[in-house]
């Protein structure tokens, strides 16, 4: 049986293990949350693509070129609705991501000592 003042040395261990892969747990969501920026950057290549495209539609009135003006113009306005999209998912993506790697690292690290520790003194009692 455990004496009170290894019992107590042993409730501190865990509660500074947890402590540490908690803090290890935010550090992650913090660091794959900053992956944002790239979400973002698609987002306003996207919208520059499209304020080419509405630019490229304002020579479709030329004779020649006109017709194919409208056509890249047009293959660029989709492009960009896509990069828009893409960019929207991007975000909500890492934000996810960021949350489970934020939950599961400290969970994997916690969760087993935990209840190691839980049936320690449960049995020891």
């Amino acid at each position: 049986m455990l004496d009170p003042q290894t019992r107590r040395l042993l409730d501190v261990i865990l509660v500074c293990w947890v402590a540490l892969w908690v803090l290890a747990g935010v550090a992650v969501w913090h660091e794959v949350r900053g992956l944002r920026p790239l979400a973002d950057t698609v987002g306003v290549a996207g919208r520059s693509l499209d304020d080419t495209a509405g630019a490229l539609r304002g020579f479709s009135s030329l004779p020649l070129v006109g017709h194919q003006l409208r056509d890249v113009a047009a293959d660029a306005s989709r492009t960009a609705a896509s990069a828009r999209v893409s960019s929207r998912q991007g975000r909500q993506s890492v934000d996810h991501l960021a949350v489970i790697m934020g939950i599961a690292l400290p969970a994997v690290a916690i969760l087993p000592l935990g209840l190691a520790y839980a049936l320690l003194r449960v049995r020891r009692r």
